[in-house]
This record gives C-alpha cells, sequence and structure tokens, in this order.
C-alpha cells in the first residue's frame, strides 16, 4: 500500500534564517546542529546533496479510515533519498485538515491521550537530515527520538527544547553532525498529559551520499551559517 505516491514532493529552499546556530541538545550526549525557519518547507538544503524529500499528508484526511497504520505502510515509493514507511505503533493517530495529528487535546483537567507514528528510511547509506513543520503550539509532552539500525534511540527532543531553537518560525531542521548520528527512523510522540494533540507537517528527510564525505558537509553548512550570521551583523552596523 503506497499512501502518498502523488503526494510526495523534492524541494531545494533557497532562504536560511539569520539566526542559526547550534544548539547542543541537554537530553542526549549527541549534538545534532538544529535551527527553525519560516515557511513551511525545509529552510536549507545542502547543494552537495539531492533536495530533501517532503511529505505533505495532504488529501489523506479524506480517506475513511484516516487513522495512521497500526502496519508499517509504504508513504514515498522510492527517489533520491529513498522510500518511507509510516506506522501507529502505540495510541491514537489519524490524518486531519491535511496534517499528521499524533494523540488528542484534552483541557487541563484531563489528560489526553499517548500516539506514536514511526517513520522508517529504507536508503541503506541512511538520513543526515530531518525536518518538520509544527503545527500549533508545542507543549512538555511532545517528542520526536532518532533511531540508528531501527532499534537503537540515540537523540530525543522534547517539547520544552522547542521554544529554545535558534531562529524564528514553526519548521525545525535537525542535521547530524558526525558519523555516529546517522539515522534510518524517527519516532513522534505525544505522551498522556494534558494539552494539545501533537501536530505536524511536511515532513522532510534527506539520505547523505557516504559516510566518509559527512565530516566535510558539515563543515560546509557551518560554513553557510558563518557566512550569513557575519553578513547579518554587517547590515546591522551599517544601519547603525
Amino acid at each position: 500500500m503506497n499512501l502518498l505516491s502523488k503526494k510526495t514532493l523534492s524541494v531545494a529552499a533557497t532562504t536560511l534564517a539569520l539566526t542559526v546556530a547550534a544548539l547542543a541538545n541537554i537530553e542526549s550526549a549527541h549534538a545534532f546542529l538544529i535551527y527553525r525557519t519560516t515557511g513551511t518547507n525545509p529552510g536549507v538544503v545542502n547543494p552537495s546533496l539531492a533536495p530533501p524529500t517532503v511529505i505533505d499528508f495532504d488529501g489523506l484526511s479524506n480517506l475513511v479510515p484516516n487513522l495512521v497504520p497500526t502496519t508499517a505502510t509504504s508513504i514515498v515509493p522510492g527517489g533520491l533519498n529513498g522510500g518511507a514507511t509510516i506506522q501507529r505503533t502505540a495510541g491514537n493517530a489519524n490524518f486531519q485538515d491535511n496534517t499528521l495529528r499524533i494523540g488528542t487535546a484534552a483541557p487541563p483537567s484531563v489528560g489526553g491521550t499517548l500516539g506514536t507514528v514511526s517513520f522508517t528510511f529504507d536508503d541503506p547509506r541512511g538520513m543526515g537530515y530531518f525536518g518538520f513543520r509544527l503545527n500549533g503550539s508545542s507543549g512538555a509532552n511532545e517528542v520526536v527520538t532518532f533511531f540508528s539500525k531501527l532499534t537503537n534511540a540515540q537523540f530525543s527532543f522534547s517539547g520544552p527544547s522547542f521554544g529554545s531553537v535558534p531562529g524564528a518560525g514553526n519548521y525545525f531542521n535537525f542535521f547530524v553532525t558526525n558519523n555516529t548520528e546517522i539515522f534510518n527512523r524517527v519516532d513522534f510522540t505525544r505522551n498522556t498529559a494534558p494539552g494539545n494533540a501533537f501536530r505536524v507537517d511536511n515532513v522532510a528527510y534527506q539520505a547523505i551520499p557516504t559516510p566518509a564525505l559527512l565530516p566535510g558537509l558539515v563543515a560546509m553548512g557551518l560554513g553557510i551559517v558563518r557566512k550569513r550570521k557575519a553578513e547579518a551583523n554587517a547590515e546591522a552596523n551599517a544601519e547603525a
């Protein structure tokens, strides 16, 4: 079964937020490069790689039923970054208003319901980039977890950290910084707690060409960040 054979696209974004900076996540020994950008799609792509594949969920809320399948189901048929599957592994999750909705909202006096959705990527090279648009506000009940070799949890990013990510906007971009962080599965989890459902859109992923090239690609990305920040500082000084 292929949910999105006609709804998956690859895009090459051309803008980068000027306030991009590296963020070492305190919840993990790993240090992904994380930033957020405005707009609905990835804020920057490395020109040395194929553009990210973007899953937009459009039209799936019209399916009956619109629940995320409980068995691994193809949501991307293939392409330059390889195929991907989606699976509801716990609780509730469905497609609503052209977005992915995980768990359910609840008033403060009542705990919302749990939900976990897994994305698995089949390209043997592994993934070096992942992004998604957060629809609505974040809370303490949301967790994004990255896995290597499908089952080795290596990096978690939770609701309280969303607001601390450098940049502006609701599109969150995650880049690996070394070979040990390469991943092939990402889970979205909405823990049982009061608050809103975890709603995301335009999930993006990008394979790396080969692990041996990763250090050079990271250096290139950091160089772009420094250049843009220097340009922004120069413009600010000129206007002062």
